[in-house]
């Protein structure tokens, strides 16, 4: 589904990808973990588009699409929520949400979506003609995965999204992830925590300082009790060139 191959690319004159390479496969759930700083989120910047790629190939469903520009990266079913949220806040959330469905065609569709995000996160659509600023930490983060579903997704990646949030809201909102994944959707989550991590995906990745230093199976992975002595002696460690 996802191939991206020794990608590189960074900001102003220095790169903070050096040369990483991950796949994820159709319908499969991977974590991209590491601690702040491990070029991450720079990394769902570069698979999007919103931060050029200096070098390296990007392939969707086996297409090489290294030269396409973000809106035609939506097109093609990538969708990303972004770190922090990044929602429109003096809109409502309806507004918010149809935003996120710009490059669909027909009321139909666009009807569609809205009864698919609206079951999947109940909370938005009682919440309709709110002002998306006036919502909870929480509730904004479902709206912010709710826009980008409106653009009908075949792969979703998620940059930190449980970050400062409760527990419940974390609870409610690895159960509509759960549905996603049944229903097939692929999904790649940049996450901090272990825990959530492991539980959420299939199979994780692990980058420090710009590159990708282990790949493992979540069930693996959770069933090491030296998990997380492993993964802070990773983080210690200098990146291998």
């Amino acid at each position: 589904m996802l191939e991206a191959e020794r990608i590189s690319g960074g900001y102003g004159g220095g790169d903070v990808l050096h040369g990483v390479s991950i796949r994820v496969g159709n319908g499969e759930a991977v974590a991209l973990l590491g601690p702040n700083g491990a070029g991450k989120s720079t990394l769902m910047a570069a698979l999007t588009a919103t931060l050029p790629r200096r070098s390296g190939v990007l392939r969707l469903a086996g297409h090489d699409v290294s030269a396409a520009p973000s809106h035609a990266l939506v097109a093609s079913g990538l969708a990303l929520v972004p770190e922090g949220r990044q929602i429109f806040a003096p809109f409502s959330v309806r507004d918010n949400l149809r935003l996120g469905a710009m490059a669909l065609a027909g009321r139909s569709s666009l009807a569609e979506r809205f009864e698919h995000v609206y079951a999947l996160f109940p909370r938005l659509a009682q919440r309709a003609d709110q002002r998306a600023g006036a919502m909870s930490g929480g509730e904004q983060q479902m709206l912010a995965i709710g826009r980008a579903l409106m653009s009908r997704p075949t792969i979703l990646l998620l940059d930190e999204p449980f970050l400062g949030l409760a527990p419940k809201i974390i609870d409610e909102i690895l159960t509509a992830l759960a549905l996603l994944r049944r229903d097939g959707l692929t999904l790649l989550l940049v996450e901090q925590k272990l825990p959530i991590a492991l539980s959420a995906t299939t199979r994780a990745y692990v980058m420090l300082k710009g590159e990708i230093v282990l790949e493992a199976g979540c069930e693996a992975l959770a069933r090491r009790s030296d998990i997380h002595d492993l993964y802070f002696s990773l983080a210690a460690q200098p990146a291998q060139k």
